[in-house]
Formats: structure tokens, C-alpha cells, sequence
């Protein structure tokens, strides 16, 4: 039986319009990239819907990692945490007597990725999905201790277009501006509150997140960080496509490797 197409099965789940796939199917043609992920990129289905599909469309279990709690060690030390999150993967069981490893994977497809990891675990990989966010959220709280980021990351930045920190430090929440301009010495009124954010040469307005620690509302934040930049790369790209800099097809094949 032939698989069916992502997009049909959304289509036919009435969940997703046909205008609206192909406004997506589009956007894969011109900048690349997974449909589904391009799909949630740009709000036209949720991460969990997506999940269900995938589940669906490639027979392969999915998997709620929010209702994960524990991890037990042995487990999560049968893949290093640098590779847990390059790969948006997380080891969730042993089977068979330690030769079988379930994981939660973003892209289950990914048949480079799972032959790394039979090759790091020594284990049959049985791939459950997930949702990338789902996959993070769950790495912040299942992979590093006291179910926050690990020691390793608390020096974590995100930069605006400028290069301006706008999260320093994933821990507690703090934010600063690396370009703020020192505070008068001596007595006298008290410095102005600063101004709002402005927009960027990029068009990326600087992003103040709010002093929180928890590590959702932290994750929102990058997200929301990384898109407007990715909308400004994706900008730049098409300029420099109309000025001849470099064709389509050559940016494509760049991307692809």
C-alpha cells in the first residue's frame, strides 16, 4: 500500500485547506526544507496535530514526552547530551536486555541520524515521534539536573540582528543589552527607563524577554527570536537572488549538503 502524501492526509483530516498547502509547498520549493515543519512554521497546523499526522502517514508510534517524568540514568546516558540535541532526539527505554533503544525523534526519516545513533548506542533504534519544541522542552527538563538547563548552557546567548544579547542566562531568566551605554557616575537623577525596542537594519526588532525562569516561556522567547531572524535571512536571501548574486537552484543545492 502506498504511503499517503503529508499534505493529503491533512487535507483529508480537515485540518489544513488546499490553498494553504500549497501556499506551504511553495515555500518548501523556494527555500527547502520539511513540509511539516514549514506547516507549523507557519501556523498553519499545530506541533501536535503534525505529531499525529507523521504517526499516522509513517505507521510509527507517537509519543507524549510532557507525560514523561523520570529518565532513568542508564537510559539517558546511552546518548551524549551534545548529540540528544543536535539531533532532537531523547532515548526514552531500554528493551531486550539493553539491545534495543526506544527514542523520541523530530524526523523520523532521518536514516543518517538513526545510523549515528546505532552506531553510538550499539542498539536496534525503534523511533517514536515527537514535536521538535516537545523534544526540548522535555531534553531541559529530563536531561540536565534540578529539571532546568545544564551548568554547561547557563552562559546561553541569544543575539538581535545588532549582536546585542537578549538572553543571557537560560537559568534565571536574565536578559541584558551588550550596547547599553554605561550609567552616569556621581549623584544626581536617576537614569531614564530605556527606550523601546527598534527595529533593526535586518527589520528584526530586539526582543526583551520577561524576567522569568521558567524554561517554556524562555523557549517561546528563542523561538520567536529565531523566526523574525529567519524571515530576515530569508529577506536578505531573495535580494541577493534578485540581484544576481547567485541563482535559486545554486542557493538550494548550498542548503541541501
Amino acid at each position: 500500500m502506498a504511503q499517503i502524501k503529508l499534505g493529503e492526509l491533512l487535507i483529508k483530516a480537515n485540518v489544513l485547506q488546499e490553498s494553504q498547502l500549497k501556499a506551504a509547498l511553495a515555500e518548501q520549493s523556494k527555500w527547502g526544507g520539511k513540509l511539516g515543519e514549514i506547516l507549523v512554521r507557519m501556523s498553519l497546523v499545530s506541533e501536535d496535530i503534525l505529531v499525529r499526522a507523521l504517526s499516522k502517514q509513517l505507521n510509527i508510534p507517537a509519543v507524549n514526552l510532557d507525560a514523561v517524568q523520570v529518565l532513568p540514568p542508564h537510559v539517558r546516558s546511552k546518548i551524549p547530551a551534545q548529540t540528544a540535541r543536535d539531533f532532537a532526539v531523547l532515548p526514552l527505554q531500554l528493551r531486550d536486555d539493553g539491545k534495543t533503544l526506544v527514542v523520541a525523534v523530530a524526523d523520523p526519516l532521518n536514516v543518517r541520524h538513526l545510523d549515528e545513533l546505532r552506531a553510538i548506542t550499539k542498539c536496534r533504534i525503534v523511533p517514536n515521534v515527537a514535536g521538535r519544541t516537545s523534544i526540548a522542552r522535555a531534553y531541559a527538563r529530563l536531561y540536565e539536573e534540578n529539571a532546568e538547563l545544564a551548568e554547561a548552557d547557563t552562559n546561553f546567548k541569544v543575539m538581535d540582528a545588532h549582536g546585542r544579547t537578549v538572553i543571557k542566562n537560560m537559568r534565571d531568566g536574565s536578559s541584558e543589552q551588550s550596547s547599553a551605554p554605561p550609567r552616569p557616575s556621581g549623584g544626581g537623577a536617576p537614569a531614564p527607563a530605556p527606550a523601546p525596542a527598534r527595529p533593526s537594519a535586518a527589520g528584526v526588532p530586539s526582543v526583551r524577554p520577561a524576567a522569568s525562569g521558567n524554561p517554556s516561556e524562555l523557549l517561546k522567547t528563542v523561538e520567536e527570536v529565531q523566526r523574525k531572524e529567519v524571515a530576515a535571512l530569508k529577506a536578505m536571501v531573495e535580494l541577493l537572488i534578485e540581484k544576481g548574486v547567485f541563482s535559486r537552484e545554486e542557493y538550494l543545492a548550498k542548503v541541501k549538503r
